[in-house]
């Protein structure tokens, strides 16, 4: 069956309707269930708000409620979603499904880059060939756009726009360094240290102003939402002082508990059967 209003709606304010419908019933939520042939905790994530049930799970829920399924689909919907860079009503969750993957696979790729820019810089040597290094940094730009887009998501579920909005300029950042950097390898040589001061100091305030949204996400997420936001706090204000070597050393967990935090919001954001 194809769900056609649901991803339009919007959570908390769908599960905050299924449970003044459900008390204007004088229902419990075991007893709600028994009646929709579905399990408590189901009940309880979507009145919370915590995740969007399939079109045919809310219209057994509405059913039972004595309400009607278009009407509610029709009122209780998100006016302030607008897409971008891809991310829509409709896909938001497996934006959310596919970033921590792209995650991986962004972390693995940090190793090889990092050592070459570390010998182009202590060694003034290349480690790789100009082509293999331009493979790795173009395929490092992909999967950084697919992995913060995550976060540009989580933005907008959570009505986050501080986290949407620092995400979009860390792309921006990134891609505009990465271009540098591979330009650098046959032109303005001279420029890399200088732009590597300048990157740190740029990559230092984003990381502390991802920080302070990732920490919101504490209520719903607990001590992990916490550890992240404060591991990008402290690697933010490290990078900030110029002290990249220690920076990147702190990204290495950082980026682990990033790729956890994406896991567990679109664990959390799948659809309830």
């Amino acid at each position: 069956m194809k769900d056609e209003n649901i991803f339009t709606m919007k959570q908390p304010a769908l599960g905050k309707k299924i449970s003044d419908l459900r008390k204007q019933q004088g229902l419990t939520q075991e007893e709600l269930v028994e009646k929709c042939n579905i399990n408590v905790r189901t009940i309880q994530r979507i009145e919370a708000g915590e995740v969007t049930p399939r079109s045919y799970t809310l219209k057994n829920i509405l059913e039972v409620l004595g309400a009607d399924y278009k009407s509610i689909t029709e009122n209780v919907v998100s006016e302030d979603f607008t897409p971008v860079l891809g991310i829509t009503p409709k896909n938001k969750f497996k934006v959310l499904q596919f970033s921590w993957i792209f995650g991986i696979i962004y972390f693995f790729l940090g190793f090889p880059e990092i050592m070459s820019e570390y010998y182009r810089i202590e060694e003034g040597d290349a480690i790789l060939t100009n082509t293999l290094y331009v493979l790795i940094k173009v395929a490092s730009m992909i999967t950084f756009f697919f992995f913060i887009r995550g976060f540009i998501a989580t933005g907008k579920i959570y009505q986050k726009s501080m986290l949407s909005i620092v995400g979009m300029i860390m792309l921006i950042a990134v891609f505009c360094f990465s271009v540098y950097d591979i330009i650098s390898i046959y032109y303005a040589e001279n420029w890399f240290l200088f732009m590597m001061w300048v990157r740190s100091l740029i990559y230092g305030v984003l990381l502390i102003l991802l920080g302070i949204p990732v920490l919101m996400l504490q209520k719903k997420y607990g001590g992990l939402a916490l550890i992240t936001g404060i591991f990008e706090i402290i690697s933010g204000v490290v990078f900030v002082f110029l002290i990249p070597e220690l920076g990147i050393i702190i990204l290495l967990p950082l980026q682990l508990l990033e790729i956890i935090l994406l896991y567990k919001i679109a664990e959390n954001h799948k659809e309830i059967a």
